[in-house]
């Protein structure tokens, strides 16, 4: 059960890292150089869409890694390190959300800011989806280490 969760964390953490990595390299600077009018409208088009699929998949992300960090305690004194580090990393990723996007989005969805201040929040966006791609690649990694260590490699 150990490896089966182990190996399910990289699976889960690959797809979100690669989903992530992909949204900053291609719709975060896509999403910005648009006019104020047009990011309008296609959020309002595109938000919901992108919610439907990043939810389900934050939500695995985090509870899958857990899971897996948790059951390594079954298998004490060999408890894995790295599957605990990836499951600090996406409890921060989780906290991003909580903490920043979970607001950003409602105000992009909500229309609530000017030309200037979506300007700024588009770049502070950028920014926090910027570090959570880099954590989420960190957890990938962690995750593939831990299977590593569950397997004896």
């Amino acid at each position: 059960m150990i490896e089966t969760l182990t190996v399910l964390t990289t699976l889960v953490l690959g797809l979100f890292a690669g989903s992530l990595l992909t949204e900053a390299l291609l719709l975060v600077p896509y999403f910005r150089a648009l006019s104020f009018d047009e990011f309008n409208r296609l959020h309002g088009e595109f938000g919901p869409r992108l919610y439907r699929y990043y939810a389900p998949l934050t939500i695995s992300a985090t509870l899958v890694p857990l899971a897996a960090a948790a059951t390594t305690l079954l298998d004490y004194p060999r408890i894995n390190l790295f599957a605990w580090l990836a499951a600090a990393l996406v409890l921060v990723i989780l906290a991003t959300y909580v903490f920043y996007f979970r607001a950003a989005n409602l105000a992009f969805a909500e229309r609530r800011l000017d030309e200037p201040a979506l300007a700024k929040e588009l770049t502070r966006w950028a920014g926090v989806h910027t570090f959570r791609t880099a954590l989420a690649l960190c957890a990938f990694i962690a995750s593939v280490l831990a299977v590593l260590g569950t397997i004896g490699v």
